[in-house]
């Protein structure tokens, strides 16, 4: 076996030596189009990371396996802590983040335009500019590790061009040291080679909510016309002109009325009264009480079926608005909410609340959004499920604190990711080690502090169901007798005034004829 490995070192010799002389112009060619071949083979297999040497922007990796980072770690020595801090001490690492406002960017600056697919660059080295929560975290972090960072900031996802944060995590850990965002730990990103250190539980979702319940005042003008369909409100028209016609004609004789027209008006007037339970004249005849019988008990049923469908649709609009605290209240509203598109817990949340109706939207809308109501509305949803740092961004500028955040989906973790590849997962330990220290110091708090403003209680529960009915129900009604009634004045009044010039013209003609014939 070992006369086979020299023959081999041998043979593997003499072809080095070989191809460093002066090669057949043939073989040249030969050799020329294989590297070609394996080129282009090799950028075949990475399209899926797009590796920045492909686009001459080179960033720099540490070479993590000949530093050893985690060589000599002892577990039983009360020293690990502070030796493990240390192992990046006088490095540089280079990082990379989405372009995220509140989180890593640069204050006072638009978000920038995608351009081209990745690697699109917004700006390199401009750690000096970036400000952010994540941003501060990590530049703690290499405070107290005494290493120094290269920053490079990219657009945000761009799904229209097939991307996905799930790929981009991977083009940062392949071509940078560490991503410098948090990033939610999956199963699918380890399996891909992602290595995130399991600390912070900021990733777990959230259900963020309108607090009120109700249509946010708008006011529904015909929602006394909603029990009933427009064939049967054409069916109740006919059947009570049908029975003040009937009504006319047998009890004509007793209104002691001038003219037809005038019994006409009256007979419909006592149908609608009968309908409505007002005033009802007593029929004189036999034959009209029996009418107004019929009529009264048919009434008396139709609008016993108009008070039930009313009360029943309010109901159960106050039941499908109620507000919504936990994910029993999210199913008995209906079971729809917003989730970001390519949010990585999708398919875990979904597996354990199969009844979810979920809509994709995009995370720079939602966290764009001032009124929650308005987003809600817009997609037909009644929650919006994101992280918890993200929930309480949405939170603090809503308008009118008009959002609560409080409802947990599902507890997840996540934090800095690197990459499994050349030991680059070592440096993971270390970054945890430091964040745990952040954590008992204070540090971390101080810095959430620092970027929460705190205009609104985030965590205040929604209001539970209310079922008073409010003005924007019943206002309708109201608006629509309004501008009958004017209408009907406006008539009334033209034709007084039309009247009255008609008696006056009348008489100044029977004056001019009176005094032409004196």
């Amino acid at each position: 076996m070992g006369e086979k490995r020299k023959e081999s070192r041998r043979w593997r010799g003499a072809k080095f030596v070989h191809q460093n002389s002066s090669p057949p112009p043939c073989k040249s060619v030969f050799l020329f189009f294989c590297v070609l071949l394996f080129c282009d083979y090799n950028t075949e297999f990475n399209t899926d990371r797009l590796s920045f040497s492909r686009f001459g922007v080179g960033a720099t990796r540490l070479d993590a396996c000949a530093l050893n980072l985690l060589d000599g770690v002892n577990i039983s020595s009360s020293e690990t802590s502070e030796d493990l801090v240390s192992r990046l001490d006088g490095l540089t690492l280079t990082v990379a983040a989405i372009w995220d406002p509140g989180y890593v960017s640069i204050e006072g600056e638009a978000a920038p335009t995608r351009t081209r697919d990745y690697p699109d660059v917004y700006c390199t080295d401009c750690g000096s500019q970036l400000s952010g929560y994540n941003f501060d975290v990590f530049e703690k972090m290499a405070s107290l590790g005494n290493f120094k960072t290269n920053w490079t900031i990219f657009g945000d996802v761009d799904s229209s061009r097939g991307e996905t944060y799930e790929q981009m995590a991977l083009n940062f850990t392949r071509d940078f040291d560490v991503s410098g965002q948090w990033w939610s730990d999956t199963a699918r990103r380890r399996s891909i080679g992602i290595s995130c250190g399991y600390y912070h539980t900021d990733i777990t979702r959230i259900l963020t909510v309108s607090k009120q319940a109700g249509s946010g005042g708008k006011i529904d003008y015909f929602s006394f016309l909603a029990p009933l369909s427009w064939q049967v409100w054409l069916t109740l028209i006919s059947f009570l002109v049908g029975y003040a016609l009937l009504y006319l004609f047998f009890e004509h004789p007793h209104f002691n009325l001038p003219t037809f027209k005038a019994s006409a008006a009256r007979s419909i007037f006592l149908s609608f009264e009968c309908l409505t339970g007002g005033f009802v004249a007593e029929p004189v005849t036999k034959t009209g009480m029996v009418l107004q019988s019929v009529f009264s008990f048919c009434t008396l049923g139709f609008s016993s079926l108009y008070t039930a469908a009313l009360t029943s649709i309010l109901i159960e609009e106050a039941i499908s608005t109620m507000a919504i605290n936990t994910l029993n209240d999210l199913q008995e509203a209906g079971g729809r909410a917003i989730m970001f598109t390519g949010d990585p817990l999708k398919s875990r949340i979904l597996a354990q609340n199969p009844w979810l109706i979920a809509t994709d939207v995009a995370r720079s809308e939602i966290l764009a959004t001032k009124k929650i109501d308005d987003l809600l509305s817009k997609y037909g949803s009644q929650a919006v499920i994101l992280s918890s740092a993200d929930a309480g961004t949405l939170v603090q500028q809503a308008t009118n604190c008009d959002a609560s955040a409080n409802g947990i989906v599902l507890a997840a973790g996540g934090g800095f990711i690197t990459n499994y590849d050349d030991c680059h997962s070592d440096i993971t330990h270390i970054f945890d080690t430091i964040l745990l220290g952040m954590e008992a110091d204070g540090v971390l708090d101080e810095i959430l502090n620092k970027y929460s403003t705190d205009t609104c209680d985030a965590n205040a529960s929604a209001s539970k169901i209310d079922y008073t009915i409010a003005l924007d129900k019943t206002a309708g009604i109201f608006i629509i007798l309004s501008c009958v009634v004017a209408l009907l004045f406006s008539i009334s009044f033209g034709r007084r005034r039309f009247k009255f010039r008609h008696v006056e013209e009348k008489a100044s003609e029977e004056k001019g004829a009176d005094e032409s014939n004196l």
